[in-house]
């Protein structure tokens, strides 16, 4: 006889992002050294250390078929011009895709593909976005609220963020006299 998972049914406060019961991570400011261009800003705002974002993740056990979901909820706020992000990350997993739902505040999607082909996707409450195989993502807070959204994974995806930390984004999102804008960033190796 097949030993049947059991489903579950959650609540996701649309309000705060929480889900009840699930596995808490919180991202802080000194957890994305070298993340951030401007190290002089880096290191004054690290003297608060602010919360950057957090997300509530409810997972699986890491194998074929199943699915993880996930809330994070990315606070405003800028390092220099740039706005603060998640770590973002390719799947260890490469060939594995993944969806993002936008519940609450404005922001944005930055994709990329190993060789540095960047894609930006803006994103508010509604927004769904498709994050193809062998895509890197991060998503990104432009607003002045927190950016709340819901991504949904292969369960055995897996995150590889060293290449992020290592290579970083080709491009960066930033605020320049009120808009926001894609640059080159100087850091990117190829």
């Amino acid at each position: 006889m097949v030993a049947y998972k059991r489903p579950i049914g959650v609540n996701v406060d649309l309000e705060t992002g929480v889900i009840p019961g699930a596995k808490k991570l919180v991202r802080r400011l000194s957890d994305l050294r070298g993340y951030f261009l401007d190290e002089e800003a880096y290191n004054e705002l690290l003297k608060d250390d602010p919360v950057v974002y957090e997300v509530y993740a409810m997972e699986q056990e890491e194998k074929e078929g199943d699915l993880n979901f996930a809330t994070t909820v990315l606070y405003p706020g800028r390092v220099g011009k740039e706005f603060f992000f998640t770590k973002g990350h390719y799947h260890a997993k490469p060939n594995r895709a993944e969806i993002y739902y936008g519940i609450k505040g404005e922001g944005g999607m930055l994709l990329q593909t190993p060789e540095g082909e960047v894609e930006w996707i803006p994103m508010k409450a509604g927004t769904v976005v498709y994050v193809p195989p062998y895509w890197a993502h991060r998503t990104v807070n432009t607003g002045d609220e927190p950016f709340i959204f819901l991504a949904i994974y292969p369960a055995d995806a897996g995150h590889d963020y060293g290449s992020i930390k290592e290579r970083g984004f080709a491009k960066l999102v930033i605020e320049e006299n009120g808009e926001i804008k894609l640059i080159d960033n100087p850091r990117w190796k190829d």
